[in-house]
């Protein structure tokens, strides 16, 4: 099937018979790309069992990434999970425990919000950086004062979720995504992944002063119920991401681009990427 173009797409919204729907497409159509960074690996992407390492090194060489601009559903579901965020984020803010770095008119440090003015300061969540890898992420929260320190990555959980993360569960609810969100009681493999990728970050980066723990915050869509889960560190179960980040920044600093690690053909993210 032939992929539209942006300009197609935007043409198709001037064809919908809506009275602001149409224009607000168009309107979100018109935005900037996305400033996320290119240069450098991020743990969102590392964990996923398609990881392309070639494409990793065409980006990290300077390769232009294939971006597609959201329709106005997908971005419903981006703001909504960045609503959930903020929610409990705001609240661990006002409790005076909410670790690190904000961001005001006079610029940006690290702290807990119960030294921090936060009417002009904007929460900057957790900046995770390690640069022998080139690994840059961002976990939700860092929390002190109650009991030991821990990281927390909040997940707003839908339907389409639980389609992605674990079927089975939809499956054997009869698609019953409420039914569904009874029967969960473990993180899901890739914010389990995800978070241990944080956990080693912090390590790395903060050292003995590093949490140990991170706290996992669902939240159903559907009706706002809750669960949450904590999890120690363990490097093991990451250990294999770290070695092929090592691979992949080895390859670009050789200037020897690898293989696909998807496919021997090429997978989607790669296919077009010139040796």
């Amino acid at each position: 099937m032939v992929q539209k173009t942006e300009l197609q797409k935007f043409l198709d919204t001037k064809k919908a018979d809506t009275r602001l729907i149409g224009e607000i497409e168009r309107h979100l159509m018109r935005q900037p790309e996305s400033d996320r960074r290119t240069d450098v690996l991020h743990p969102s992407e590392m964990i996923k069992g398609d990881w392309c390492h070639k494409y990793s090194y065409y980006l990290l060489k300077g390769g232009k990434s294939k971006k597609e601009k959201p329709n106005l559903r997908l971005q419903n579901i981006f703001d909504e999970g960045h609503y959930i965020h903020a929610k409990w984020q705001n609240r661990l803010s006002d409790m005076g425990v909410l670790f690190g770095c904000w961001e005001g008119l006079t610029g940006s440090g690290w702290d807990v919000s119960s030294n921090v003015d936060t009417d002009i300061h904007d929460y900057q969540e957790v900046p995770l950086v390690y640069e022998p890898l080139r690994i840059h992420g961002h976990a939700d929260g860092w929390v002190k004062g109650l009991g030991d320190d821990c990281l927390i990555e909040i997940k707003s959980i839908g339907a389409g979720t639980l389609r992605f993360e674990s079927p089975e569960l939809l499956y054997d609810a009869d698609g019953d995504v409420t039914k569904a969100w009874k029967n969960i009681r473990r993180p899901f493999r890739s914010h389990l992944l995800q978070g241990q990728m944080y956990l080693e970050l912090a390590k790395r980066q903060f050292g003995e002063e590093a949490p140990d723990e991170i706290v996992f915050i669902y939240e159903l869509k559907a009706d706002q119920d809750y669960k949450e889960f904590t999890v120690k560190a363990d490097y093991e179960i990451v250990e294999r991401i770290f070695l092929a980040a090592k691979k992949v920044v080895d390859a670009v600093e050789a200037g020897a681009m690898p293989e696909c690690n998807i496919s021997p053909k090429g997978c989607k993210s790669c296919f077009s990427v010139g040796e």
